[in-house]
């Protein structure tokens, strides 16, 4: 697990390098260029997305980045590369990519060539998507998004789009509320608002926002978590059109602008960002008896057996073949780890308390209650005892 870890950080730390690149072709002046990735490596979101757990969609942000840079040097075998590569972090990235090509076709009207490419882009994302849709994935048991963390707008995708058309009082009484409005500020503000002084970056932005404006649940617009990877790359893309359009209409105002960016970038990182100087998480780097004591559980637990685990212990068992979320399982796992103080993964309380019962009274499991806190289930037939040693 700790070794996704480093690969994440190394990924989005790369992002730098082709946000540079860009910045620089496109602005034309080597301090802003400067500027702009600093801002990029500063931006509070890009920290949460690393800050908890190992998430695919993380590396969505670079390789876009590095799509976008690779399309302006016209190196079109490594633009598809990045954007295949984009596209396969997540089911609902290429929805991100379909709408990077619709953007680099609609501001490029008469080239034709890059015209070409970005549709091309854009029709190679849909029909991905739609085969994703249709066949892989319920092949294999998935499905596209949580839709029931969007239940206020209706049952299902088709429902949630027709609510959308012929009731839009619901659409902004969802999607703007004073929570959101909060979220839209904060992550546009370490940017200096730039993404908005240029109109065609909605479509970069289009998937990301719809996500996290149009759902119910409260960790998706927070601005602490994974969620904001759609949007990182597109702000920061839209936000150097922004700042070249600001440019050519004031070229006298350089200074001020740079000092605007510097400020709102110094001001996001340190009162958003989670490793701040005003919130920086010391204790990460103390052991204490909780993470001791999981450890131990993980590591006692034999290599061979399917374990069903909550989000916040699932990583520590990434290296293992038969892993699920506790209450995704598709069968009742030889182990069950879970920890007896969050029910983070699960709606409420009740449903977590639902599911440690179901495997409680189910007659098939010893049951050990470890430090007051963590409960093992171990299936009666299965040669494991994770807590001997430190009841």
């Amino acid at each position: 697990g700790y070794y996704l870890l480093i690969v994440q950080t190394l990924a989005l730390a790369f992002g730098a390098l082709p946000l540079y690149l860009l910045a620089k072709k496109i602005l034309g002046r080597r301090d802003l260029s400067l500027i702009v990735p600093a801002g990029y490596l500063l931006y509070p979101s890009l920290h949460s997305v690393n800050f908890f757990d190992f998430h695919p969609i993380a590396f969505l942000i670079p390789a876009l980045l590095a799509a976008f840079y690779f399309f302006y040097e016209k190196k079109w075998l490594w633009f598809w590369i990045f954007m295949i590569l984009a596209a396969s972090a997540q089911e609902d990235a290429v929805l991100t990519v379909m709408f990077a090509g619709l953007f680099l076709a609609v501001i490029h009207p008469t080239e034709i060539k890059a015209r070409k490419m970005g549709l091309l882009a854009a029709l190679a994302a849909l029909i991905y998507f739609i085969v994703s849709i249709k066949i892989v994935m319920p092949y294999f048991g998935g499905g596209l998004l949580r839709i029931d963390r969007y239940a206020a707008l209706g049952g299902s995708a088709g429902e949630i789009s027709r609510n959308l058309i012929v009731n839009p009082l619901l659409f902004l009484k969802t999607a703007f509320s004073a929570p959101k409005l909060k979220y839209l500020f904060w992550i546009f503000l370490p940017a200096a608002f730039l993404p908005l002084a240029y109109p065609a970056s909605i479509l970069l932005l289009i998937p990301g926002l719809a996500e996290n404006l149009l759902t119910s649940f409260k960790n998706q617009f927070s601005g602490f978590y994974q969620y904001d990877s759609m949007l990182i790359a597109g702000i920061f893309i839209a936000g150097i059109y922004g700042l070249k359009g600001l440019l050519n209409r004031f070229p006298n105002k350089i200074l001020r602008f740079k000092r605007v960016l510097l400020m709102a970038i110094l001001a996001g990182f340190l009162f958003r960002s989670p490793i701040s100087p005003f919130s920086f998480p010391a204790g990460l780097f103390k052991s204490n008896e909780h993470q001791l004591t999981l450890r131990r559980i993980v590591k006692n637990i034999p290599s061979g057996v399917s374990v069903a685990a909550q989000t916040n212990i699932l990583p520590h068992l990434s290296d293992r073949e038969k892993i699920y979320m506790a209450g995704s399982e598709p069968f009742m796992t030889d182990i069950v780890v879970i920890d007896g103080a969050d029910f983070f993964g699960f709606k409420d309380p009740q449903h977590f308390s639902d599911y440690a019962d179901s495997y409680a009274y189910s007659g098939k499991y010893d049951i050990e209650i470890i430090k007051e806190r963590y409960i093992v289930f171990t299936k009666k037939n299965e040669a494991a005892a994770p807590s001997k040693n430190f009841q």
